[in-house]
């Protein structure tokens, strides 16, 4: 009567072990979809702009298609590209209302800037 038992046991244990796996193997697939090397691109008005933060953040707000309205915060990084046409030019430069193209990725922390280029109004 003990092996039935212990062949259950052995089934059981196994079958914990393979959803533990399974389950590990789901949270490392979704974090290498979030973290792709995909780069967006909005083009909008600045809603806010946090050049004194750590680390700073800029959200605009754009158009997505034709009539869909979407706004993206990003993390401004060290060595993201912020021009007034081909002039490098410093985030504090930047104000809201300011018309710019926003490119950028989504990393494991967030979405992480690329480039800032800022339209004369």
């Amino acid at each position: 009567m003990n092996q039935p038992r212990s062949s259950l046991l052995g089934v059981l244990v196994i079958g914990a072990l393979l959803c533990v796996a399974f389950a590990g193997l789901g949270s490392l697939l979704s974090s290498v979809y979030a973290a792709n090397n995909t780069v967006h691109e909005i083009r909008g008005t600045v809603q806010s702009v946090s050049p004194g933060d750590t680390p700073p953040v800029i959200v605009v707000k754009g158009l997505h298609g034709s009539k869909e309205e979407i706004v993206v915060g990003a993390m401004v990084k060290q060595g993201a590209n912020v021009l007034r046409g081909k002039k490098k030019i410093g985030l504090d430069q930047i104000h809201p209302g300011d018309n710019v193209t926003l490119k950028y990725v989504k990393t494991r922390e967030g979405l992480t800037v690329r480039s800032i280029v800022l339209h004369r109004n």
